[in-house]
This record gives structure tokens, C-alpha cells and sequence, in this order.
């Protein structure tokens, strides 16, 4: 859950790895924490096939 992350203003992420469908990726995501239950992020992404890039919201809740 987001909520569960103790970071309380934002963050990035990096990742590289090798996928045995696409070969060699890299990944790069940030996002900002806006309260506690909701965030916003971005990311890009390439492979050797293909770039892709992105945004969104998270909202987390509870039982």
C-alpha cells in the first residue's frame, strides 16, 4: 500500500534488468505523495523493442 511507505513527499525509482521476453530494460519512475492515500507518479520505460512512458494516480484504502 502507499500509505505504508514511509517516504512522505515523493520518490524515484530506478531499475535495469534482462527479461527473458524482451531482452535488456531499463525503468525510471517518480511520484509525489499529495495525502496519505493518494499519490501521483510517472514513469518511462525502453526496452530493445520497444519506449513507453506514462502517468497516473494511486489511491489506496483499507478494510
Amino acid at each position: 500500500m502507499l500509505s505504508a511507505v514511509p517516504v512522505r513527499t515523493g520518490y524515484v525509482e530506478a531499475q535495469a534488468g534482462v527479461s527473458s521476453l524482451s531482452g535488456g530494460y531499463a525503468r525510471l519512475e517518480g511520484g509525489a505523495r499529495l495525502r496519505s492515500n493518494l499519490g501521483l507518479f510517472a514513469f518511462a520505460e525502453a526496452n530493445q523493442r520497444e519506449r513507453m512512458a506514462g502517468a497516473g494516480i494511486r489511491w489506496t484504502f483499507g478494510w
